[in-house]
């Protein structure tokens, strides 16, 4: 069995009121190791409640230094605000997915998936991802198949949630419309039974990581969704290397 203990020090990073776009809050940090320095994705809160993404860079993966504002709500998918990045770097290109919110007051079909891909984290194309309701996105970091492979969370404000594979012959299907739908009308067979009850709710956590016994998923699971005794969990599973 695997254990896992909390670090001592924690919290790693915290709000900094000299930064008005992360004064609030900082949280649901996603972190994407790569020659010899840990990038640090996450959520910040500003005063005025918007949500924007940060990035901070570390060489031992606690101390983490040069925070910037790195993804902003510019385009009209993400205009009330951009959330809780996941970060994979595959082949030579970092795919961040994040939650775009599009309607105010929040409602489901204006909570859906953007993605952000850059090479230098200095030029950077975006994109609006589904067309339906949605967090929690992710890639795993290597072909399966020859296939690029994700893992998202589908209904996460219409519950029950589901966490569901997608397989893409080519970048381009990752902000296809036409992909997408086809993809919802027979999500189910690839979905991942992580639920025990009607009343779970699911989400995926990080990036699935590759081991040497198959891909390490971790995922939130909520028990008791509908009610006010809410027991809330981190949870992990194993994914099969060659057919997750």
């Amino acid at each position: 069995m695997v254990k896992v203990e909390r670090f001592a020090k924690n919290p790693i990073l915290t709000s900094k009121g000299q930064n008005g776009w992360e004064s609030k809050a900082v949280f649901n940090g996603c972190t994407v190791f790569d020659k010899g320095i840990f990038k640090m994705l996450y959520r910040a809160i500003s005063d005025y409640g918007i949500s924007t993404i940060g990035i901070t860079e570390s060489l031992d993966g606690i101390h983490f230094k040069d925070r910037r504002q790195l993804i902003v709500g510019e385009q009209d998918f993400e205009k009330y605000g951009v959330e809780d990045p996941r970060i994979t770097k595959l082949d030579d290109s970092y795919y961040i997915f994040y939650t775009a919110l599009s309607t105010m007051p929040l409602t489901p079909s204006g909570i859906k998936i953007g993605l952000v891909k850059t090479r230098d984290f200095v030029k950077f194309e975006k994109h609006a991802v589904t067309p339906f309701n949605s967090k929690a996105m992710a890639l795993f970091p290597k072909k399966i198949d020859g296939k690029i492979v994700g893992i998202l969370t589908v209904n996460t404000d219409m519950p029950p949630s589901k966490i569901a594979l997608v397989f893409f012959d080519n970048e381009e299907q990752i902000w296809s419309f036409d992909f997408w739908q086809n993809w919802l009308a027979s999500y189910n067979k690839f979905v991942l039974n992580l639920a025990r009850a009607p009343s779970d709710q699911v989400e995926v956590g990080a990036p699935p990581v590759l081991t040497d016994e198959g891909w390490l998923l971790i995922y939130a699971h909520i028990r008791n969704y509908y009610s006010a005794n809410k027991i809330f969990g981190v949870e992990a599973v194993l994914l099969d290397l060659n057919d997750p």
